[in-house]
């Protein structure tokens, strides 16, 4: 067996000349093999071996466990570093089960020892993970409506991390300890049904190696190594496809519609799944419905929204989807400025009025009279109005219900609401949008086009002028 796991680290490039390599051994038949596995490989691979232990004070006999690992690194000589995280309290804090908890601190300390110790060394945290732990993974997965990735089961090598008994089924293991007679510490926990991998692991592969193969464990594992050589393959597709398909703004991730239905549609799936663990900074608990979900909204009418996991918003747009954080919403500071009557009488004696946005942004405002504009020039940010035919306040606002253009010299209408979806605005935008108005009638979209019944003519006898300034925050 020695030698079997001597070629299976070899042929995955588990482990090189000078390593550092930290040990996760809780105690059990698993990492006690992995340790003598390790001990074994060092005698051809001089690398050095770092024990780490976590107690993750939920069993009373935790104590004992790491008493045992840390007596085992005394007769081998080895350097022991033993952690104890309140699990329960810590899963409580981040909103986890005890079980993914577990997971993340085992980790973090793995981590910790190599920063501290490594010193220049390559770090290689060793895992205990054999062909069973690999088929639960498969099983698991395939129950939850997992994808490829999650089918290829367990990874012998994933950046730092190496599994070099991975290639042994637990009876493999358990039949090297009582041959050595090499004693091992059992968790009562691994017993019990509370966890879904150990019903998988005490009635679902037991009835399937009884009642249809007895090499159950090995059909499902060389199947997982298959499926892995494939989704490496679709990995390299998918990066080259997410390239032509996806664009990232301040605004989040955009998923453009053309290139990514000029996709195959296996790829096209990986590609959402890959925008989707981007935004959300984890690839955990996406799942093929979400991904699903998210592709039907291609076939959706612009403004749709999709709630996702980790907060994430899923938005159909002109172009195709935007994929964003969700965002509290902040009540606005600034929610619409009327001309007041001391104004007006300001404008009217030829003075510049100013009415302040935000921080950044003002409007300044002036009134003409007694001059010809045939020629009115043509600027974004500035614009000229008929100011008699404002027969009510000026108001500076953002867009209600009911607001309304005139659009040509025969006074037709068309809804704020129409204008945006003509000129392509996005629906998440369009809030943002400054507005002049008398009323509901929109006299200015600022940035935008003006209302044709505002525009100035031959027949104008008094001109206002209203200037959009925003100045740089760094001033």
């Amino acid at each position: 067996m020695i030698e079997k796991v001597w070629h299976y680290v070899e042929e995955q490039h588990m482990l090189s000349e000078n390593d550092y390599v930290v040990a996760g051994v809780s105690g059990g038949a698993d990492s006690v093999c992995l340790l003598y596995m390790l001990l074994e490989l060092k005698k051809r691979i001089p690398f050095l071996i770092h024990v780490v232990h976590m107690n993750h004070m939920i069993r009373e006999e935790a104590g004992e466990d790491a008493a045992y690992v840390e007596a085992l690194c005394r007769q081998h000589e080895l350097p022991f570093t033993l952690f104890c995280r309140d699990v329960e309290q810590e899963a409580r804090k981040r909103k986890l089960s005890c079980e993914e908890t577990g997971r993340q601190l085992r980790y973090e300390a793995f981590y910790q020892v190599i920063r501290e110790q490594a010193q220049g060394r390559r770090g290689r945290i060793a895992i205990a993970h054999n062909k069973n732990d690999c088929c639960e993974t498969f099983l698991f997965h395939l129950f939850r409506g997992s994808g490829l990735q999650g089918l290829g089961g367990i990874r012998p090598v994933r950046e730092d991390i190496i599994r070099p008994i991975l290639c042994l089924e637990r009876i493999e293991i358990e039949a090297f300890l009582k041959e050595k007679e090499i004693s091992y510490c059992i968790d009562k926990t691994n017993l019990e049904d509370n966890y879904t991998r150990n019903r998988i692991r005490h009635h679902i592969l037991p009835v399937a190696e009884k009642e249809i193969s007895q090499n159950t464990v090995a059909h499902i594992s060389e199947a997982c190594e298959r499926i892995q050589e494939a989704y490496e393959l679709i990995e390299d597709m998918t990066i080259q496809a997410c390239e032509a398909c996806i664009r990232t703004d301040e605004k989040g991730i955009h998923i453009l519609e053309k290139p990514f239905l000029a996709q195959h549609k296996t790829i096209q799936g990986y590609c959402l799944r890959e925008a989707l663990a981007r935004i959300a900074g984890s690839r955990r608990n996406l799942e093929a419905v979400h991904v699903q979900s998210l592709g039907e909204l291609f076939g959706k009418q612009c403004g749709r929204q999709l709630d996702m996991p980790y907060e994430v918003v899923a938005r159909r747009e002109y172009e195709g989807i935007c994929l964003a954080r969700k965002q509290k919403v902040q009540e606005e500071t600034f929610s619409e400025y009327r001309i007041r009557q001391e104004e007006e009488s300001l404008l009217e004696a030829g003075e510049t009025v100013f009415i302040a946005l935000s921080e950044q942004e003002e409007l300044a405002i002036a009134l003409y009279r007694g001059s010809e504009w045939k020629n009115i020039p043509q600027k974004a940010y500035t614009k000229w109005f008929d100011y008699d035919k404002i027969k009510d306040s000026i108001v500076v606002r953002k867009r209600k219900k009911g607001d309304f253009l005139t659009i040509n010299t025969a006074n037709q209408t068309k809804s704020l609401k129409a204008y945006f979806i003509d000129q392509k605005v996005p629906k998440e935008d369009r809030d943002k949008v400054w507005l002049v108005a008398e009323e509901s009638h929109v006299i200015w979209v600022i940035g935008e086009r003006i209302s044709s019944y505002y525009k100035v003519s031959e027949e104008t006898e008094q001109v206002i002028e209203i200037k959009y300034i925003r100045r740089k925050e760094n001033g």
